[in-house]
């Protein structure tokens, strides 16, 4: 119950609001039919719309200027499947009226002003309680006796007008009357045009007062992928406003911390290259040859530490503008490179798929994905694969050895060096899988490294596919 009540139940803001507003109307519908419409209230208004009164109006207008033996045949001749009228000296059975039977008493009364001596009585049946059948006349068939012999007929109610005659007679006239029911024909469209309105008010409205609560997500997936984003405006309600001016307030001091971060990285390179180079000038008066050459290889791989370090906290590239690219042929263009040079690379070529992305990251990224699977696995195949639901995956693979387990994600952290030798001409740094895996993420997207079943490993850049088009420009 609970999984098919979270099926129904709306993931937007409009469609809950609508749901509820229609539930609440067909409540607040049903009450108020229910307590301003009784049963003998519907069956009124089937009296009023009917022929009943009119009839009732007529035969004593006639029955007063007929004579007394044409009656009969007069009253007969109205016969019909649900009516029946007759005159008898006798008057009604004594009874008070309800409040419904005085409303129509009334009406009838002042229809027959100036023509019947008394007042009329009515008696509403909606239950079957009192025999329906006229006195039996030769020739004649009791208009009702197979409603009398079967019980109530669905859907209909009677009324007994008794009119009294200037000669002390009373017409007696019994009628059948359709009821009109809770959901009629009218409150069924009634109903349908209230929720049809109230959708589309509820709809409007929340998508006006919504629109800036959808520019901030927006925003807020784009600061996510590192892309530069211009304060929002303050518009709509006063917490969506209250939302968008915390957004604003937390872009600005997460921009002026990158900003600090790279003045102060910045100024820290300055600052070691100055005694760094000294060092390597002082190092050239050194005398022992093997001395000399161990110290400058020294120096030499504390600049490649600065330079490397200032390169990881870059790997965002938050400055660099996001573009939509051709993926398979930035892909391909990569691949070339190592190609070019003699390195085992191949690209197997994909359906032509456009990303919005920062292209001189991505490509950085997946060059250091091919660098490790070259110079570690002795060969790399690149694919693009078919995109799936919301993302898309581009997949380097070696013939190397892979990794243990437990070292994947090892691979991962700065400066780590998985590589036996431990010597930065055969290793590197051990940043390419960090800088690697920190443009991905700016990208919104995720690497992953796994152990191919026929050996090798399997690296995979997962990204994002919004705003992404099939299909090249």
């Amino acid at each position: 119950m609970s999984r098919i009540a979270r099926i129904l139940w709306p993931r937007s803001l409009a469609g809950r609001l609508v749901l509820l507003l229609v539930a609440t109307l067909a409540i607040a519908q049903l009450l108020l039919i229910t307590v301003l419409q009784t049963q003998n209230d519907s069956v009124i208004v089937g009296i009023v719309r009917g022929q009943a009164l009119s009839q009732t109006v007529t035969l004593v207008r006639l029955i007063e200027t007929m004579e007394p033996e044409d009656v009969d045949r007069l009253t007969s001749a109205f016969g019909s499947r649900g009516l029946c009228a007759w005159v008898s000296p006798k008057p009604p059975t004594p009874r008070t009226m309800t409040r419904a039977e005085e409303s129509l008493a009334n009406l009838l009364s002042r229809r027959l002003h100036g023509v019947a001596p008394g007042r009329p009585e009515v008696h509403i049946d909606t239950d079957g309680t009192f025999d329906r059948n006229c006195p039996e006349r030769p020739g004649d068939e009791p208009p009702w006796r197979e409603a009398s012999t079967q019980g109530q007929r669905p859907g209909y109610g009677a009324v007994a007008l008794s009119v009294p005659l200037s000669d002390q007679r009373w017409l007696h006239l019994k009628a059948l009357v359709s009821l009109s029911g809770i959901w009629n024909r009218a409150t069924l469209l009634s109903f349908l045009i209230s929720s049809l309105a109230v959708s589309f008010v509820t709809v409007a409205c929340v998508r006006l007062q919504t629109r800036s609560l959808r520019s901030l997500a927006d925003a807020s997936e784009r600061l996510g992928r590192g892309e530069r984003v211009t304060a929002l405006d303050l518009r709509g309600p006063a917490e969506v406003a209250t939302a968008t001016l915390a957004f604003n307030t937390m872009q600005q001091r997460l921009s002026q911390f990158m900003h600090d971060r790279m003045r102060l990285l910045a100024a820290i390179s300055h600052d070691l290259r100055t005694p760094l180079t000294t060092l390597r000038l002082k190092a050239e008066f050194v005398d022992d040859q093997e001395v000399r050459a161990d110290i400058v290889a020294t120096i030499d791989e504390l600049v490649a530490i600065c330079e490397a370090t200032l390169a990881f906290t870059r790997a965002e590239a938050i400055s660099e503008d996001t573009q939509t690219v051709d993926l398979d042929a930035l892909c391909a263009d990569v691949v070339e490179e190592f190609a070019s040079v003699g390195a085992d690379a191949q690209m197997t070529a994909g359906s032509p798929f456009r990303l919005p992305c920062r292209p001189v990251a991505l490509r950085r990224a997946l060059r250091n994905l091919l660098d490790n699977a070259v110079r570690y696995g002795h060969s790399a195949r690149v694919s693009v694969l078919e995109p799936g639901p919301g993302t898309v995956t581009i997949r380097v693979e070696d013939a190397g050895t892979g990794l243990a387990e437990d070292l994947i994600e090892e691979a991962f952290k700065p400066f780590v060096r998985l590589e036996p030798s431990r010597s930065t001409e055969t290793g590197g740094m051990g940043l390419g899988l960090a800088i690697a895996r920190s443009i991905v993420k700016a990208h919104g997207g995720e690497l992953t490294l796994a152990n191919r079943p026929g050996g090798g490993l399997k690296a995979e850049m997962i990204l994002p596919t919004a705003g992404s088009t099939p299909g090249r420009s």
